[in-house]
């Protein structure tokens, strides 16, 4: 388990890759592109003395991250989060970020998310199975990035957005050693990559395990301590091996049967 110390430095390991970390895909409507990034990095503030005591799901945890860069910006400030939508007794959604830009006086309504998919049989899906790129890409594309154009939010005390933002970092996986093929969905070049196999594939390779904190911003092989047993995986596992590639290896039964990660 990270200590206090580890996990501020994790933190602050975390928040530098999200200002350095491209978006997986680039060519759909609304999505962040790297010239954008490279623009909000050059005067983000790397927050100090703070510490998350949130939701310990990876998700929550990411949101809070853009969180503290957004209030600690120069060029941007947050109007609201989370903003829950109801509507004749239902829940619609929730809007992740209201952003003021500054710079152009505009107002920006941003979805984030942070995510890991494997090539697998013209899919990207997840390592719970469950959730694939595209799947996620279309749904904050046409549901989540148009929630400000429900009657909902005209209800709420908010100004309406000008500007879309769909920020989806993460890492992709390719099968090893026989490769496979995604979906269709055009992927950014220059998204993070590692490389996932099946834990009987597994046994040349020597790994060190990651904790799910970790799996943002991977610490080298050899910061880490914990080596990975394969004979013990029951659920796709993130790990580092000796030249510092990022693995998922997974449960000889998976896809199927795998719980919430």
């Amino acid at each position: 388990m990270l200590q206090n110390h580890d996990f501020y430095h994790q933190t602050t390991a975390d928040f530098h890759m999200l200002l350095t970390m491209p978006n997986l895909v680039t060519t759909c409507d609304y999505a962040m592109s790297n010239q954008w990034l490279h623009q909000f990095s050059k005067k983000a503030i790397i927050p100090t003395n703070v510490h998350y005591h949130g939701n310990t799901r990876l998700g929550f945890y990411y949101q809070w991250l853009w969180q503290q860069l957004i209030i600690h910006h120069p060029d941007y400030s947050l109007i609201g989060e989370e903003i829950q939508l109801q509507w004749q007794h239902q829940t619609v959604g929730a809007i992740d970020f209201l952003v003021h830009n500054h710079g152009n006086n505009e107002i920006e309504h941003w979805e984030v998310a942070i995510k890991f998919y494997l090539s697998f049989q013209h899919q990207w899906p997840g390592p719970n199975a469950n959730d694939n790129l595209d799947k996620k890409t279309n749904r904050m594309r046409n549901h989540q990035l148009q929630l400000t154009t429900h009657p909902a939010f005209s209800h709420l005390d908010y100004p309406l957005p000008t500007q879309r933002r769909l920020i989806m970092q993460g890492r992709l996986f390719n099968a090893w050693p026989e490769a496979q093929s995604g979906s269709a969905m055009v992927i950014n070049p220059t998204s993070l990559k590692g490389h996932w196999c099946y834990c009987s594939q597994a046994s040349a390779l020597t790994l060190r395990a990651l904790e799910k904190r970790q799996w943002i911003a991977p610490p080298s092989f050899s910061q880490l301590t914990t080596t990975l047993d394969i004979t013990q995986i029951m659920v796709p596992t993130q790990a580092v091996d000796n030249n510092d590639t990022v693995w998922f290896i997974v449960p000889n039964h998976w896809p199927q049967h795998n719980r919430e990660l």
